[in-house]
């Protein structure tokens, strides 16, 4: 059985289709200590289950997590944020048995018996949020309960099931058919390999670089004949350059986000500075979402999206203050005190939790902050793509990788045999009509 508690105005994060009806009795489990937080007392027994990408190992119990979406290459046991955010989790044991999903587009911490090994404790920044609590008595029936709700998962093409190779460093042609060839030559199993940012002009989305790869479209076939696909990563950002088509397309109408002056946000991410689309406006991802024609008409069948939590390696606002900074400090005799201040002012730079609170979208003529709904970008930035996919290529499943997700609701479309099929790429002859049952 599930139960769903609505606190405050939630925003809806479209997770959840069909929402079981507001349950207005206290929730299980959970004391409501304070507003936007939660706590549970846990038996030595119970173990917890779940929060999706995360550090550490199957028993979350011990440490804190932060749901924040977050640029973290380094993923060792301290880190308490990765790329994705999945609010939901599973406790059990031997006096309960129960699943639990906050959702909430913003950020989410779960200090799981790290404070206190018996409490476990949440704490929602977001004023309006849902919780739904499934109850069952297997961790199986659970999963498949907390599944109907939002929906089954995404199936990729059967070719996606195979060996790909990926490196960032791959910078023309040659260098992706000698990786192919010495696959080959050892016996190794090869069906994909993914280009990083070094194929593009200049790391602009939607373009390819012409000397590195003169004849794209024939070199992107002939790895098919070879049976390698071609996987290119497409990044959050749009590079600010004046007669670049895809930035002045979305600066005309409007698609990138802002700041609390209406002005685009202007941020720095691989190719300088860049502005970045707005996901949660439709025709913004309608936008977006069209532009991988560009690819799929040379033949690519795959993408990973990247940078999308969406990674800043700074914003222009702040990178003035660090300018003005060393400009001041060059008149000074830089001591301990001073050489630390600096060197943090600009390890600070980076996914700067004060940027996510300046820049903002427009959903429904209305402005959001961006930090209230930070979880939800990459998913829509990927959703850009496969409501694309549908006008671009119906007939074929498209592979789709994101680095940055969160709990989604998984669309369903029906094939003429009645069979269902997930929306989040089309179905292709490739995968012999596998149906989901």
């Amino acid at each position: 059985m599930t139960k769903r508690f609505v606190f405050g105005k939630a925003f809806d994060t479209e997770a959840v289709k069909d929402k079981p009806e507001a349950c207005k009795e206290k929730i299980p489990y959970f004391e409501n200590a304070e507003t936007s937080s939660f706590s549970l007392e846990m038996d030595s027994s119970d173990i917890v289950y779940g929060l999706g990408e995360n550090v550490r190992g199957i028993n979350k119990r011990g440490f804190i997590y932060e749901n924040f979406c977050t640029d973290q290459p380094e993923h060792n046991e301290n880190k308490s944020s990765l790329y994705a955010a999945h609010n939901f989790f599973i406790v059990s044991g031997n006096k309960k048995n129960f699943g639990a999903f906050f959702d909430s587009p913003g950020k989410v911490t779960f200090d799981i018996g790290a404070s206190s090994y018996s409490t476990l404790k949440v704490s929602i920044e977001n004023t309006g949020y849902e919780i739904y609590i499934i109850e069952n008595p297997t961790l199986e029936l659970i999963i498949k309960e907390f599944r109907n709700l939002i929906g089954q998962s995404y199936i990729p093409p059967r070719w996606a099931f195979g060996i790909g190779q990926s490196r960032w460093g791959y910078t023309c042609e040659e260098d992706i058919r000698k990786i192919a060839e010495n696959y080959r030559k050892n016996k190794l199993p090869l069906d994909m390999v993914y280009l990083d940012i070094d194929y593009m002009e200049k790391f602009k989305d939607f373009t390819v670089n012409k000397k590195s790869f003169p004849d794209f479209k024939n070199f992107v076939s002939d790895m098919k004949k070879n049976s390698v696909r071609i996987v290119p990563i497409i990044d959050a950002g749009i590079k600010m350059e004046d007669g670049f088509e895809l930035y002045e397309e979305g600066k005309e109408n409007n698609y990138f986000c802002k700041d609390k002056d209406g002005n685009d946000f202007i941020v720095g991410v691989w190719p300088g500075k860049c502005c970045l689309p707005d996901f949660l406006n439709p025709e913004a991802r309608e936008w977006f979402g069209m532009k991988y024609k560009f690819l799929t008409d040379q033949g690519i069948e795959g993408f990973w999206n990247d940078m999308n939590e969406p990674a800043l390696f700074y914003s222009e606002k702040n990178l003035e203050k660090v300018f003005d900074q060393v400009k001041e400090m060059k008149k000074l005799n830089i001591g301990l005190k001073e050489s630390f201040a600096l060197k943090d002012t600009i390890l600070n730079l980076a996914n700067n939790t004060d940027d996510y609170k300046s820049f903002y979208h427009c959903k429904d003529g209305k402005k959001i902050r961006h930090y209230d709904v930070h979880n939800l970008y990459g998913y829509n930035m990927t959703r850009a793509a496969s409501e694309a996919f549908e006008k671009i290529s119906p007939e074929k499943r498209i592979l789709m990788f994101s680095r940055s997700s969160c709990i989604r609701l998984s669309q369903i479309r029906r094939n003429l045999d009645g069979r269902q099929y997930v929306q989040v790429a089309a179905h292709s002859p490739e995968l012999e009509n596998a149906s989901i049952p």
